[in-house]
């Protein structure tokens, strides 16, 4: 998600030069009723964030305006020009891990340690928590973090999400015998609904996934089925230095139980763009198509809106090592306060609210994104049957959540495109085997570990 490393180092060297001339006006009085600024990159989120925005007013008077700037290069530019300009506003909305620690690093961000570490972050979802804060392994991977110290927080989350969501179409379903409300519980039965869907409509009743960018089928699909198969330790074995990878018969099977997807894609998926495999969902053209939390609401923006579908993770395979898969999530957003805000304790309140239950409710029920903020036992009251479904699946045992957050176990310059194309070889395009396909990955994966 993030930019390119030279764009960032260009941003940095720009935001560096800035600072030099940028005088620090903490120390201004504040107004009784101050009015604060806020961008984000994502225009989707303007309306949604107004929402909340009118209720922390009504409770604190404060007044908070809501720009948009897009796309990525676009706001960027904007943070950039606005740090020469002195004009930053007081609040950021973030890509949570990456960008907030190049804009912090480079010394455009105030550290909210003081206000939310250690117990301030326990209303976070448990694997979002350290999404913003500044860590050894951060440091040592990001350029603009050389002066940062060690425990600064730059960020806390806003939004999260996860991949492996499936989105099944209410009234193919239907149509095809099956009940909406029983989404399948195993990839066999999956299968099955993919078979009944199929007979009903041949061209416009199978599964739709942008796999034009190759490495979704490995990353949405593939991954999760084979986690659940395999368990955690042997599933990361696959991409351990020494270890049993994808040649090994267990793993074959996973590759195997992949390709029975085959009869099911809907024709020229693989030419299809990921918001354009989402559109042929939402335009009836896919019974199923697979994303994240975050489709939701591209689906609904075309047309598809919640009502009409159900959603359900990849289903685990039976006889697998994992019955009930969960997918942790992943923190997308985050939120930040400029170094240069003349408030920074309204700045804190703002955000504070925004990620609080209530406000963390108001936004997602206006933009269907699910909220970092974990709502337990009140997610359903506070966000309604649908999205509170999708948050429940971030909640499990560590032996049964897949956790697409955690590189460790993989090649220091593990590359998801050619995975994912060796993958695509076996499924859609039947150009290889699944063992063949699994001595192809082994190959990919050897290399990587051996490139310095």
């Amino acid at each position: 998600m993030n930019g390119p490393r030279a764009r960032a180092i260009a941003v940095a060297a720009t935001i560096a030069l800035a600072l030099s001339t940028t005088a620090c006006s903490d120390d201004d009085p504040a107004s009784a009723t101050p009015t604060l600024e806020m961008w984000t990159f994502k225009r989707t989120h303007v309306a949604a964030l107004q929402e909340v925005a009118t209720a922390f007013k009504t409770k604190t008077g404060i007044t908070v305006n809501i720009q948009a700037f897009t796309p990525d290069d676009v706001f960027t530019a904007k943070i950039q020009s606005a740090a020469q300009t002195k004009d930053l506003p007081d609040v950021l909305e973030l890509h949570a891990g990456g960008e907030d620690m190049r804009v912090g690093g480079a010394g455009l961000l105030a550290d909210l340690a003081g206000d939310f570490a250690g117990p301030g972050l326990d209303r976070f979802l448990t694997t979002t928590r350290q999404a913003g804060l500044v860590t050894e392994e951060r440091k040592a991977k990001t350029e603009e973090l050389k002066d940062a110290k060690v425990g600064t927080l730059y960020s806390v989350p806003f939004t999260a999400g996860t991949f492996g969501i499936v989105y099944g179409n209410r009234e193919k379903m239907q149509a095809a015998g099956l009940n909406p409300d029983s989404p399948p519980k195993t990839w066999e039965q999956f299968l099955s609904y993919l078979q009944a869907t199929t007979k009903v409509d041949a061209k416009q009743g199978g599964l739709s996934l942008g796999l034009k960018v190759s490495q979704t089928g490995f990353n949405w699909i593939y991954e999760q089925l084979a986690f659940a198969y395999l368990g955690e330790a042997r599933f990361q074995a696959l991409f351990a230095k020494d270890g049993q990878r994808f040649a090994a018969p267990d793993a074959v099977k996973t590759l195997e139980l992949y390709s029975q997807l085959t009869p099911y894609w809907i024709p020229g998926v693989s030419a299809l763009g990921i918001d354009e495999a989402d559109v042929a969902f939402a335009q009836g053209k896919s019974a199923f198509n697979v994303g994240g939390t975050f489709t939701m609401a591209f689906l609904a923006q075309n047309g598809m809106t919640p009502e009409k579908m159900v959603t359900f993770p990849i289903p685990p395979p039976a006889g697998g090592k994992v019955s009930d898969l969960r997918l942790a999530a992943l923190a997308l957003t985050g939120l930040s306060v400029t170094s240069t805000t003349k408030d920074k304790a309204a700045a804190v309140k703002w955000v504070d609210f925004l990620s609080s239950a209530e406000g963390a409710a108001i936004f997602a029920k206006s933009s269907l994104d699910l909220p970092a903020t974990d709502l337990g036992a009140q997610a359903q009251a506070l966000l309604g049957p649908k999205l509170a479904a999708l948050q429940q699946y971030f909640t499990g045992p560590k032996e049964s959540t897949y956790d697409a957050a955690n590189r460790s176990f993989r090649p220091p310059d593990y590359d998801e495109v050619p995975v994912g194309t060796a993958l695509l070889k076996l499924s859609p395009l039947k150009e290889a085997g699944a063992a063949a396909t699994g001595a192809q990955l082994d190959s990919v994966i050897a290399a990587m570990w051996v490139k310095k």
